[in-house]
């Protein structure tokens, strides 16, 4: 949603709401240039205005923001002021939110002494056990598969999880009927999964004790940063550099996706920190095949 603002987007970039988007983008480019820094050096005044306008036009040029935002100034014209020391209805009720630490998983120590159950012979489940993942935003946004290792208690070889050899206890297990030792999973990422989703792998815990079910495995998404993508919600965000004369006069010009790369038309007069929006190049959608916006944003290199 829009956030609420007491600015007139419409009269800061000298349009109606019926003005369509071609002359709103040449609107905005001509008081972008007006304005802009480079043009105006070390007007605070100027600068001050170019962000309004750049605002302004961040706004009423996508079609979400601007609805957002024209509902909000509906609502801003039809609400009264609320008198002051009324309660404000619309807010959401205190003690009930989610506080900071909610989301929190709790760590247990999955190689902990076990209590020893009341008869030795019973079948006993596997620890559950709760781990973090390191997962690349390419797979994170469009799925992949990942080689994670970890340690658990297993069934012990050498007394083959009997805890005894012949009429001794085993020297290896001491007993116990199982060792602790490294094992690797082929975690299966779901396309557009979020940063801290928690994946469950049922019977990949710790293995039980007499027969007993083994635990389950809880890896929590980790997403980790990418030197040239930034996720922002479905959409990747993608910074390039393109030439003052490319800006200028406008071109071809081959950039980098998620999963290749694609030619994107650069439109004549492109000022620094415009966007162009590449459909279909973002992160998937709800796990399924639909996937979000490549936004590219542009710096222009100094002649």
């Amino acid at each position: 949603m829009a956030q609420a603002t007491t600015l007139n987007y419409y009269k800061v970039l000298g349009v109606t709401q019926k003005t369509s988007k071609a002359d709103l983008k040449k609107k905005y480019r001509e008081l972008a240039k007006k304005y802009h820094p480079d043009t105006n050096s070390g007007s605070k005044s100027a600068e001050d205005k170019f962000k309004i306008i750049s605002e302004a036009y961040d706004v009423l040029s996508d079609a979400k923001k601007r609805k957002s935002y024209d509902r909000e100034r509906s609502y801003q014209k039809r609400s009264p002021r609320q008198p002051k020391g009324q309660p404000n209805w619309n807010s959401p009720p205190g003690g009930f939110g989610k506080g900071p630490n909610d989301n929190q998983q709790r760590y247990e120590e999955p190689f902990a002494q076990e209590p020893e159950p009341i008869d030795p012979d019973m079948p006993t489940s596997g620890f559950d056990l709760q781990f973090m993942i390191d997962v690349p935003l390419p797979d994170a946004a469009l799925g992949g598969t990942i080689n994670y290792s970890y340690d658990k208690y297993v069934r012990c070889e050498e007394c083959e999880g009997t805890g005894t050899q012949g009429s001794d206890e085993c020297s290896e297990c001491q007993g116990k009927q199982l060792v602790v030792r490294p094992v690797t999973l082929d975690v299966k990422i779901p396309p557009g999964v979020a940063d801290q989703y928690t994946l469950s792998f049922i019977k990949k815990g710790g293995e039980g004790r007499n027969g007993g079910p083994p635990g389950d495995l809880f890896l929590r998404v980790c997403v980790q940063p990418h030197p040239k993508f930034k996720r922002v919600k479905n959409d990747i965000i993608h910074e390039v550099t393109i030439s003052s004369k490319l800006a200028e006069e406008g071109g071809a010009f081959e950039v980098e996706t998620l999963n290749g790369t694609t030619s994107i038309q650069v439109e004549e007069e492109t000022l620094i920190g415009e966007e162009l929006r590449v459909p279909g190049e973002g992160s998937a959608i709800g796990w399924g095949k639909k996937r979000g916006d490549l936004i590219i944003k542009f710096n222009i290199e100094e002649d």
